[in-house]
This record gives C-alpha cells, structure tokens and sequence, in this order.
C-alpha cells in the first residue's frame, strides 16, 4: 500500500532517480534529431519571429538546454540579440547548458541570465522584467501549484507576448494508461501528483480567463521493447518514466497492469515493441491587459 502512496511522484521521490528515468527516455525515443529540431522549432509563432526590438525569453525548466538552442536560433534569424533568462533548478542541467551555450558560437548573440531555482523559487523572487517568450515544457506536472505559476507566467509575459506549454494529452495511449493506472490505484487527488495532462491545463487557464489556442497533437514513439525483458534495468528505469511512478516494476500489481496495457496498445515493428505518446502544445497570447 505505501508503494500506492508514490504513483504519480517520481520526480518528488528522487531528482536524482527522475534524471536517471529521463535519459533512459530520451535513448528509447523514436525520432531523429532532425525531426526533433523541427518540431521544437515550429512551436514559435510566426509574429514573435517578426517582432521588431529588444527579445527577452523566459525558459523554465529548460534542463540542459537542447531545444531552448533550437528556440534561440529561430529568434536571432530576425533579431540582432536576445535576453535569455533560464530557469533551472539542477545544477548539472544548467553546466551541460552553460557548456552548450559556449561552444555554439550561432547563440554568441544571446546573453544568458542563469538562474539555479525552481518555478516556485523563482517567482517568489520575480522583478519586473517583462518577456515577449516563455517555455514551460513538460514542466506543469511537477510544479506544487500549477495555476499560481500559471497567474505567475502571465503576469511576466508582456502584451502582445506568448507562453508555450507543450504538455502530454490525456487522449494519448501512455496517456491513457496513466487514467487507467490511476482509476485503478490512485489515492486522493490525481492532479495534486505528475499525472496532469493538457486537459487538465486548459481546465486551469479556462477558470483564470486566460485564452489560448492547442497545436495539432504530436505523435512521439517510444521504444519499450526493454520494459517486457526481466531484470532489465533500463527497462525498470523507462517504465517508472512512463508510469512516473518510482520502483514501478516492483509493485506487481502496477506493473502488471501497465505492461499489460502496454502489450495491448503498442506495434510490434521488426524486433521493437513501439508505444506512443500524444503531446499538445497550448499557446497562450497576450493582446492586452487580463481582464477581471
């Protein structure tokens, strides 16, 4: 029963377990790097890109820096320069980041304002800085309070500015399953675990009055051939991910039931077992002042 008490919680169990989970994640994704540039890159709307004067980003969350390189370099296509503010709250995220920032000379025109905090932390020291960008990605299911960081976010975004928050779709199939994980063996409130959707966040932005518009869902593939194989440990490490549930493969019954799920919703291509995971991005603009 204490096992129960963790579903949905990995990331508050471990940073260093969840950081382990996540690169075990990022290995067993189904797509080029290519693509992925692509993909992070077409997030940016258009008439950021065409803004004229000084452009101040927000990045929160932005782990070692990889797809805010891809955000930054869309920017300086039709900036001169770009205040980049990044919100982090492991250390070793930020100097991989630091690292990255260094040896690309294309992001020389950027000037980088570190800051080692989480969400939370950051906004309870927040200036008055305005910003045209924020990116929140993936970020909303591990925040304590996802509407005060969504109050938060908007409050630094500056009139005519946008928030991109890509998220996993509940009408995905891990989405799914997550439900059903919960349905089964869930305690208390789900949306006080990781286990929130975009749904979820447009249900939050909904009761704020903030608009916002989703992005076409976007397919990702996963390869989780190695979660079916036993005392696997990279196995062990992807299904706590997908679950974000620690240990999840030792809790019988989790396991069990997510595997299952799992064998019943994915494709069998060649020697791999490929389960997929649906992700929306919601964007929200700023024509003005909110309205009360």
């Amino acid at each position: 029963m204490a096992g129960m008490l963790k579903l949905g919680r990995l990331n508050n169990d471990s940073p260093a377990h969840y950081a382990a989970t996540f690169r075990v994640f990022l290995t067993s994704l189904e797509l080029t790097e290519e693509k992925a540039r692509q993909f992070v890159g077409s997030k940016v709307p258009d008439s950021v890109l065409c803004e004229s004067g000084a452009m101040c980003v927000l990045g929160i969350g932005s782990g070692q820096g990889e797809s805010d390189r891809v955000i930054l370099k869309r920017l300086l296509q039709h900036h001169s320069s770009v205040y980049n503010r990044v919100v982090e709250p492991s250390e070793t995220m930020i100097q991989k980041y630091k690292a990255l920032a260094r040896e690309d000379t294309s992001l020389g025109a950027v000037k980088f304002d570190w800051r080692q905090q989480t969400a939370e932390e950051y906004f309870q020291t927040k200036d008055d800085t305005k910003f045209h960008l924020i990116h929140a990605s993936h970020v909303l299911y591990y925040v304590e309070d996802p509407v005060a960081t969504l109050r938060n976010m908007w409050e630094q975004l500056a009139d005519g500015g946008y928030i991109l928050l890509p998220m996993e779709s509940e009408k995905g199939d891990i989405g799914k399953m997550k439900l059903k994980m919960w349905e089964d063996f869930g305690q208390g409130d789900r949306l006080t675990t990781a286990l929130r959707f975009s749904g979820d966040i447009k249900g939050y932005l909904d009761a704020l009055g903030i608009s916002y518009i989703c992005e076409n869902a976007y397919v990702v593939s996963l390869n989780v051939t190695e979660c079916f194989k036993e005392n696997s440990e990279s196995g062990a490490l992807l299904l706590d991910f997908i679950t974000h549930t620690p240990n999840a493969s030792n809790m019988p019954e989790i396991r069990s039931m997510a595997l299952e799920y799992i064998r019943r919703n994915s494709s069998v291509i060649g020697d791999k077992t490929i389960f997929q995971s649906t992700e929306e991005t919601i964007v929200v603009l700023k024509k003005g002042a909110k309205k009360e």
